[in-house]
């Protein structure tokens, strides 16, 4: 049972002494050794909202806990957008690989392609240009590979 001074309910009410005293006067509120206890101001007082102390720390838990869970769902909240980000960043990585491989695709064949020409030019070429055209061809091989 949590007891305080005339004064000190007063306090916590936004009251005067004397409003107290009218109560306990009237036998409204209750007194025990000179002290009110929290109990009686609750009954005297309905909505003035008193509350103890461990009604204080009860409340200050609440407050903790909940700014814990938003806090959390905060966090839960962006760790969502961030993995949406890098879903988004790695499809865009897949797209330009998929674009990056079908250029190596073409280039490839665009090099076989050369190759075969250069073979068709040689058989046709001049003995002076045969020598030249052959270092072109392992050039180009070298390339492709």
């Amino acid at each position: 049972m949590v007891k305080l001074s005339v004064s000190k309910a007063a306090r916590m009410l936004g009251i005067s002494r004397f409003d107290i005293q009218d109560q306990i006067n009237s036998g409204k509120l209750q007194t025990h050794e000179g002290y009110v206890t929290i109990d009686s101001l609750r009954l005297a007082y309905p909505n003035a909202g008193v509350d103890s102390e461990q009604d204080k720390r009860l409340k200050k838990m609440q407050q903790i806990k909940d700014d814990a869970m938003f806090k959390s769902s905060s966090v839960a909240f962006t760790q969502s957008e961030n993995e949406k980000s890098l879903m988004e960043i790695v499809a865009s990585l897949k797209t330009k690989i998929y674009k990056e491989e079908i250029k190596n695709q073409h280039y490839e064949i665009v090099f076989e392609e050369l190759g075969e020409r250069l073979d068709v030019l040689e058989k046709c070429c001049h003995a002076q240009d045969k020598e030249a055209l052959h270092k072109l061809q392992g050039w180009v091989k070298n390339q492709a590979h």
